[in-house]
């Protein structure tokens, strides 16, 4: 079989996923933040905070070195900050401050417009189903694992 790099899916999601991530790291880098500190700051606004690094780790499928690191940006940001668990001295729970509250509005903004960008060309009904084959494709890799 004969492979092609421009007519692999693949690539053209990793290009897309790049060229996304270049415009949103180009406008957070005005408030001080990244694609990854958004990542733990998104999951925080959404699924709550006071979750342990574990649950993050798991959920945002980033080693745990590398989101270590991404927590210590956010802390020293006063973004967020770790609290020992009450029933287990060893467990650290993530928690949200007030000037992290904040920034869920301008990263919000800021998705939005690159989102819009991203659908320019396309027509509500491409949209759809283009969600749709994305969502289709990363369940057929969840399943892989």
């Amino acid at each position: 079989m004969d492979f092609s790099l421009h007519e692999s899916i693949s690539y053209w999601i990793k290009k897309i996923y790049q060229e996304t991530g270049h415009l949103y790291n180009e406008r957070l880098a005005q408030y001080g933040l990244t694609t990854a500190q958004v990542s733990v700051l998104a999951l925080l606004w959404n699924s709550g905070d006071g979750q342990t690094q574990k649950d993050l780790h798991e959920k945002l499928r980033i080693r745990p070195a590398s989101l270590s690191n991404v927590l210590d940006m956010l802390v020293a940001g006063g973004w967020v900050m770790r609290k020992q668990d009450s029933d287990d001295a060893r467990v650290k729970r993530i928690y949200l401050t007030e000037a992290g509250f904040a920034q869920k509005s301008v990263c919000a903004d800021i998705l939005a417009d690159i989102e819009q960008h991203v659908r320019k060309n396309l027509a509500p009904e491409e949209t759809a189903v283009l969600l749709m084959w994305l969502k289709k494709i990363e369940g057929s890799l969840r399943k892989e694992e």
